[in-house]
């Protein structure tokens, strides 16, 4: 009986890494160790050190271009894997204002990021930062709820560009309607940071979206069946995070 994967973001962030089949579930169960939690901190330390708020992509028209994040887009850690995918597309016709106002309309998030989101809501904000709850839904073989929540920020660039930064500060997989603590659970997704980088264009305006996420390893035995499937998921949730926030603009 194979493993899949369960998973995806939101526009922030939420690659999940693998869904196991019921009758394998309870074997699986996992703890966030603080080594993992370590790494993933190190990875996104280094990683951020190196946005300075310039394109990554040369877009072509309307296609969506999609590439590792940074040297690779799956990094082995201790107990963990983090992901990391990087995608860009122009929206024509839409503007920095239009696409920053399309992600900040949290309670619309069960309408343009359906079916994977069902609720979403804005917790606090205090000027340019908010803290926002996302609760996730996926079914694969087996179905997966995510309850979350992030520290999100909006950032003005020079020539009118805008970022806008999530980071995780609570994912805990929800068991027969009760969200287990965090660092529990199957290791569907531990954490989870979203970068957006909005920038003004004649046509419209450049959309590119950095995932940085973090899911518990797979066991070794498996690792040759089941990894290629952990590792390609994050990249389609990009994609689709992408591609949903584009036909929100339009």
């Amino acid at each position: 009986m194979a493993l899949r994967t369960a998973v995806r973001h939101l526009v922030l962030p939420l690659c999940f890494a693998v869904a196991l089949p019921a009758s394998l579930a309870a074997q699986f169960t996992v703890h966030l160790s603080p080594e993992t939690d370590r790494a993933f901190d190190e990875y996104v330390k280094a990683a951020e050190s190196g946005m300075d708020g310039r394109p990554r992509f040369e877009t072509a028209g309307t296609a969506l271009s999609v590439a590792a994040g940074g040297r690779k887009s799956s990094i082995d850690v201790e107990d963990g894997i983090v992901h990391d995918w990087a995608g860009a597309a122009l929206a024509p016709g839409g503007t920095v204002e239009k696409a920053l106002a399309v992600l900040q309309s949290y309670d619309d998030y069960k309408t343009v990021y359906a079916p994977d989101v069902t609720a979403a809501k804005l917790l606090s904000r205090e000027g340019d930062r908010s803290h926002i709850f996302v609760q996730v839904r996926k079914k694969k073989i087996v179905t997966v709820v995510l309850d979350t929540e992030y520290d999100v920020e909006v950032r003005r660039l020079e020539d009118g560009k805008q970022a806008v930064v999530s980071r995780s500060t609570r994912i805990s997989e929800v068991d027969h309607g009760r969200p287990l603590p965090p660092g529990t659970g199957h290791g569907f997704a531990w954490r989870a940071n979203t970068y957006w980088l909005l920038e003004p264009r004649p046509e419209g305006v450049y959309l590119e979206c950095r995932m940085i996420t973090l899911s518990r390893d797979v066991p070794a035995a498996l690792a040759w069946a089941i990894k290629p499937m952990i590792t390609s998921v994050p990249r389609e949730s990009l994609r689709t995070t992408i591609e949903a926030t584009m036909r929100a603009l339009h």
